[in-house]
C-alpha cells in the first residue's frame, strides 16, 4: 500500500485507486497533486466549464446529479478540498484563501484560465475568495446556501469555533450523524440517505482524524476570512440560491431571530448586481432537494 500511494503521489493524474473508494461517488474520479497534497476530482464533457465546490463535511459526491445534467453541454469539473472525500488530509489549513489557492492550483494542472464556480456553503464561500483574490479566474458565480454573508460577532465566531473541535467530531454517533444530515434538508426522504451511509463509512477509514481536524479547522477558517466588507469588488455576474426552509442558514442557535430571506437580503445588500432567489421547499442542500429546479436555474444562469 504504501508504494501504490507513492507512485500515485509521482503521477500528474490518475484514476483514483478502488482501495480508496467511499460509496456513492461517480466512477470517474481521478487523482492529480497540487503543492504536494493529492487532490481528488472529476473533469468530463465539453463546452464552457463550471467548477462544482461543495461544503463543509462533504465532498464531490454531492454533485453527482449535476455532472451528469451539465457533462452534455459543459465541462463540468468538481473536486474533494483538501481535508475532505479522497483527498489527501493530512495539515489542512482550512482557511478560505488556502482553499481558493488550491483551487486555481487544479484549474492549472487541468488547464483552465477562468471558470463559473459553482459553489455549496463553505464551497460558496471559497468561490467568494476565489473572486476576491483571483478575479481572473472567474467568470461567473452560482451560490447555493454560501457561507460568508451571515454576520457573526467576535463573541459568537469564538463560541462556534469553541464548540466545533475534532474530538467532537471523532466522537459523533451512529444517531448524531443521522440527526446532523437531516438538518440540511426541509423534508427529510429516504433518498437522501446514501450521505449517512457515506459519512459512516468514512468514520471507518485511516484518515478519518484528519478529516475531523480539517473540518474544524475550516469552521475556524470561514469565521476568519471575512469576506462581507468586500463582496462589493465582485463584479462578475452571480447567481446566489437560498432554501426558504435551511436550518443551518442562519444559525439556529446563535441568530435565532433571524431567517433565512434576512440572510438573502444581505446577499442582495452586499452584491447589488446578483440574481438573489429564496427557493421554497428546500433546505440547505437545495440542489439535492429540488433538483430540477436547481438545474433550470444554472441553465438560465450560464446561457446569459
Amino acid at each position: 500500500m504504501a508504494f501504490l500511494i507513492s507512485l500515485l503521489l509521482l503521477m500528474s493524474a490518475t484514476s483514483a485507486s478502488a482501495q480508496d473508494a467511499l460509496p456513492h461517488y461517480p466512477d470517474d474520479v481521478q487523482t492529480t497533486t497540487v503543492d504536494g497534497r493529492e487532490i481528488a476530482f472529476v473533469d468530463r464533457g465539453e463546452g464552457a466549464p463550471l467548477l462544482f465546490v461543495h461544503g463543509l463535511g462533504s465532498n464531490l459526491s454531492l454533485w453527482r446529479e449535476a455532472l451528469d445534467a451539465f457533462d452534455d453541454s459543459h465541462r463540468v469539473l468538481a473536486l474533494d478540498l483538501p481535508g475532505y472525500g479522497l483527498s489527501g488530509k493530512a495539515d489542512v489549513p482550512g482557511t478560505m484563501s488556502f482553499f481558493a489557492e488550491v483551487v486555481t492550483g487544479v484549474l492549472d494542472e487541468r488547464g483552465l484560465d477562468a471558470v463559473t464556480v459553482v459553489g455549496v456553503s463553505m464551497g460558496g464561500q471559497v468561490g467568494l475568495t476565489l473572486a476576491l483574490e483571483a478575479p481572473e479566474r472567474v467568470r461567473r458565480l452560482a451560490l447555493v446556501s454560501p457561507a460568508g454573508i451571515e454576520p457573526f460577532s467576535p463573541k459568537e465566531a469564538a463560541a462556534l469555533k469553541q464548540a466545533t473541535t475534532a474530538e467532537g467530531i471523532l466522537n459523533t454517533t451512529d444517531e448524531q450523524v443521522r440527526q446532523n444530515t437531516a438538518l440540511n434538508f426541509a423534508e427529510w426522504i429516504d433518498r437522501y440517505a446514501w450521505i449517512i451511509e457515506q459519512r459512516l463509512a468514512l468514520s471507518e477509514r485511516d484518515d478519518f482524524a484528519a478529516y475531523a481536524k480539517a473540518n474544524a479547522r475550516s469552521v475556524a477558517g470561514m469565521l476568519e476570512s471575512d469576506v462581507r466588507d468586500r463582496l462589493g469588488e465582485i463584479d462578475v455576474p452571480a447567481l446566489v440560491l437560498f432554501g426558504a426552509g435551511d436550518r443551518l442558514i442562519p444559525n439556529p442557535y446563535l441568530h435565532p431571530d433571524m431567517t433565512t430571506t434576512d440572510v438573502a437580503d444581505r446577499a442582495r445588500e452586499a452584491l447589488p448586481e446578483a440574481t438573489v432567489r429564496v427557493v421554497e421547499k428546500a433546505g440547505h442542500l437545495l440542489m439535492l432537494e429540488r433538483p430540477e429546479g436547481f438545474r433550470q436555474e444554472l441553465h438560465a444562469f450560464v446561457a446569459e
